[in-house]
């Protein structure tokens, strides 16, 4: 079965009455919670006049139906302006028939039921009734197999020879559920009971038989019988469940395991934008008294584990293959098998003593070398770090420089507004502009802190699809408030797509920018000169390059530009380029450094894959 779908919506639960209970009092609404003004328009889009339909599965009749699930239909009606809502009953034959043929757009079902339409017609949950009468709706539905109340039966194996009612053999909480716990006691409700009968709906007839003597036991779901006693159809001492287990936090006795209990559910053809809304509907709801709720959806693996011990539903073909029939039909071919498989084990017995020293010393050469990788990877890790702390170090004076401009603008604003009120001068729109100044002032401090504590920040880097112009545009923003001072010829273009770590990009982008700063200041004719960043199309890469006018290099340096701890700086690390080309390989791209065509200063260009036409075969 699929896994459990999960909500990420942390809104407040909502109440209706499951199948078979009495209505709850109005639910209040959440107006907070509406549906996005675009699922509406695609809704609306699909089908404005159409009515959303609700199959119910009525275990109760059809009555019980329109007067349990009345409040669900006047919710949702309310929640979905426009759309009317109709809720239609089915037996669960006629409910997956109206599934298949696209008669209605979600169900409400019993959880066994919905795991065969989840296999076999794509149904999906999108919330979880929970009842005040479990601990949570996880375990909440069971099967309460009933006698009356001076039965000489204490236990599930005295069925056996009995005669016993259930709903119908595809009955998850009226049958199946039921039949495991049998099974489990030895008993199997096909063989071994006298007589089983199946009366179908409504249940309540199989406690009204069972009270009458017209059954040894019958099969219902959990509840029903204190729901019956609750509302005078049942006196509560006429009957009593068989073997009750104990089930901490449950207002009901059960004679089996519990289940989650019933889902709502969107089919294969719901629209998803329709999905949403009514699954924002339900959560959004405020619970009753009663202490009824819809909640997310529940793990419904339990029931697959059933299905699968039972060989029903997705796994009745185990029904027909046992070790019984295999042997009696294929005996001689399974004495061969037998032969060549005893031969097979000896061989590789044999096989498996010859290569097991050899297997031992290949895979401690394999631990080995993964211990030297995550060391080396550990080590490239910290290098990376400590060139990001190196640049924000040699950027800290002038960064805490440009804070003190927002600072300053803040306090200024600040006095003035206090001496404003002060002399009496309180009217609005100078101190509101004066607000709207001091806000506008830090949420600059807290722009150009967000993007030094990003950079400062030591993690592992991760590659996921990034707009290259964006990622530059942080980078140059980043060095100009570092360095108001330096001027930087740069202007984003279009899109340009590449896989990468943004903040390693950034890292790259920083150290380049910085260094050719630092060529520039070191010869006094270029000082002021601007620096050029370029980012264009090349074949099938990008290409940023950073040129300066500084002193450049000489042909020896060259050499040795890329090697770890070189640098023709007095107080630096010489670790810049030699990771910033690291970094670049690690993402399929390059780094490279020349001299400019005018023989004056340098270009330093990195290269990355252009996504677009890396992912085109």
């Amino acid at each position: 079965m699929a896994a459990a779908l999960t909500l990420a919506l942390t809104l407040a639960l909502t109440v209706l009455p499951a199948p078979g209970r009495t209505a709850p009092s109005t639910a209040q609404g959440d107006d907070t919670a509406a549906a996005s003004n675009a699922d509406q328009r695609d809704i609306n889009a699909h089908a404005v006049d159409a009515p959303i339909r609700i199959g119910v599965l009525a275990y109760k009749g059809p009555e019980a139906v329109q007067r349990d699930w009345s409040r669900l239909r006047q919710w949702l009606q309310t929640r979905l302006p426009g759309r009317s809502v109709e809720l239609l009953d089915f037996d669960q034959a006629g409910l997956t028939g109206a599934v298949r043929a696209r008669a209605v757009d979600f169900i409400i079902s019993s959880s066994g039921h919905y795991a065969m339409l989840e296999q076999n017609d794509g149904a999906s949950r999108i919330a979880t009734l929970a009842s005040p009468w479990s601990a949570s709706p996880q375990l909440a539905i069971g099967s309460a197999i009933v006698v009356r109340r001076d039965a000489p039966l204490h236990t599930l194996a005295e069925l056996a020879g009995k005669h016993v009612l259930a709903v119908a053999p595809e009955a998850f909480g009226g049958y199946q559920i039921a039949a495991r716990e049998l099974l489990a006691a030895g008993v199997d409700p096909e063989r071994d009971l006298d007589r089983l009968q199946f009366s179908g709906f409504p249940t309540q007839q199989i406690l009204l038989a069972v009270r009458a003597g017209r059954a040894d036991a019958g099969i219902v779901r959990s509840c029903l019988l204190e729901q019956m006693i609750r509302s005078g159809e049942l006196g509560a001492g006429e009957l009593r469940v068989l073997a009750p287990l104990p089930h901490p936090g449950s207002s009901c006795q059960s004679s089996s395991r519990l289940y989650p209990d019933w889902p709502f559910a969107a089919l294969r053809h719901t629209a998803p934008a329709l999905s949403r809304q009514v699954a924002v509907a339900l959560l959004t709801m405020a619970p009753t008294a009663d202490g009824y709720s819809w909640t997310v959806p529940s793990d419904y693996g339990s029931v697959d584990e059933l299905f699968h011990e039972l060989r029903i539903g997705p796994y009745d073909y185990l029904r027909q293959w046992t070790i019984e029939t295999a042997l009696r039909r294929y005996w001689g071919l399974l004495l061969l098998a037998l032969g060549l498989l005893v031969l097979w084990a000896v061989h590789t017995v044999r096989v498996e003593h010859l290569v097991a020293r050899r297997s031992a010393e290949l895979l401690a050469a394999q631990q080995r070398e993964r211990q030297l990788a995550d060391e080396a990877q550990s080590r490239q890790a910290t290098l990376d770090h400590t060139a990001r702390l190196a640049i924000l170090g040699e950027m800290a004076s002038a960064i805490a420089h440009e804070l003190n401009q927002p600072l300053a603008a803040i306090g200024n604003f600040a006095r003035g507004m206090a001496r404003r009120i002060d002399a009496g001068r309180t009217e609005t729109a100078p101190l509101l502009e004066g607000a709207n100044e001091i806000a506008a002032q830090s949420e600059r401090a807290a722009d150009i802190m967000r993007k030094v504590r990003a950079l400062a920040q030591k993690r592992a880097p991760e590659r996921r699809r990034l707009d290259l112009g964006a990622v530059l545009d942080e980078a140059v923003a980043l060095f100009r408030a570092a360095h108001p001072q330096a001027r930087v010829n740069w202007q984003a273009g279009a899109p340009a797509p590449v896989l990468g770590d943004a903040l390693q990009i950034q890292q790259v982008a920083l150290n380049l920018l910085k260094n050719a700063l630092d060529a520039q200041r070191s010869t006094h004719a270029a000082a002021e000169a601007p620096l050029l960043v370029t980012l264009r199309a090349r074949g099938r890469d990008w290409r940023v390059c950073v040129r300066d006018r500084g002193c450049g290099l000489a042909p020896d340096e060259f050499v040795r530009l890329f090697e770890p701890f070189f640098t023709t700086k007095a107080e630096g690390l010489g670790l810049g380029l030699s990771l910033s080309k690291g970094i670049m390989e690690s993402f399929g791209g390059t780094l490279s450094v020349r001299p400019n065509d005018d023989g004056v200063g340098l270009s330093v260009c990195f290269t990355l894959p252009n996504l677009e036409l890396s992912e085109t075969p």
